[in-house]
């Protein structure tokens, strides 16, 4: 926050808590509708079941050097693992970091 004043951080309390308890009842109401549908509309429950499941791309593909100093595309997990090891194994600013 851009101020330490404590009404506005009072107001921004206040207007964080309701958009959260509304979004909470978005997502009950949603719930019980698919509940409600299931067994009229069985695709709805297990699109709605499907939809909950499915797992988030973490990271995309990267662009690196290879030992020639050539760019390469790196696009699976185990070379994206050794990529961002050897970054923050050689970087300046995770060492300092970490001495403090």
């Amino acid at each position: 926050m851009e101020t330490r004043d404590k009404t506005v951080f009072k107001k921004y309390k206040s207007a964080r808590n309701k958009i959260r308890n509304d979004t909470r009842k978005v997502q009950k109401q949603e719930q019980h509708n698919v509940a409600d549908q299931c067994k009229l509309n069985p695709k709805a429950f297990w699109k709605y079941i499907n939809s909950k499941l499915k797992m988030k791309t973490g990271i995309g593909d990267l662009i690196s050097v290879d030992v020639c100093g050539n760019p390469i595309t790196v696009s699976t997990s185990t070379e994206k693992a050794e990529v961002l090891g050897e970054l923050f194994s050689t970087s300046e600013v995770y060492s300092q970091s970490k001495k403090n």
